[in-house]
């Protein structure tokens, strides 16, 4: 059951979370795109939204562990496109990658988050097996 109180539907193929005051990508990449991502091509598609000013912003990045992390609930269920259990708000639509790439880099290794476990774990850069990636605008307040 989806927190309707905590997030809106902007309506423009994005999602603001009242809480955080982030505002995500509805679908994640290989919802929009239909394709895997290596954590550049992530980046170059946050570029790519950007400049076509996607939800009428040009601020699209890749989220960092913290932003990551509030979207990931255990009492919350979605489905990935195999179908198994997330742990991804029902605001955004079933159907997307349960890995996503994360900002965060250590040389040729890149970040993944995974909404099955809310586990993150490195992994080479240029590998592109199964990932994916939810842009994100917006800072938390700290």
């Amino acid at each position: 059951m989806s927190n309707s109180n905590r997030f809106i539907d902007n309506q423009n193929g994005t999602i603001t979370d009242t809480q955080t005051n982030l505002t995500w990508t509805q679908q994640d990449g290989w919802q929009k795109e239909g394709r895997w991502f290596s954590w550049d091509e992530a980046k170059e598609w946050a570029g790519d939204i950007s400049y076509v000013k996607f939800g009428d912003t040009q601020d699209w990045r890749l989220p960092d562990e913290e932003e990551i992390l509030t979207l990931y609930n255990l009492e919350v269920t979605n489905k990935d496109k195999y179908g198994s259990d997330i742990h991804l708000d029902p605001v955004f639509p079933p159907g997307c990658q349960a890995t996503v790439w994360l900002k965060s880099e250590q040389g040729h290794e890149g970040t993944l988050f995974d909404f099955k476990n809310g586990e993150t774990r490195h992994l080479y850069k240029s590998k592109s097996g199964r990932m994916s990636v939810r842009l994100v605008i917006g800072n938390i307040p700290r």
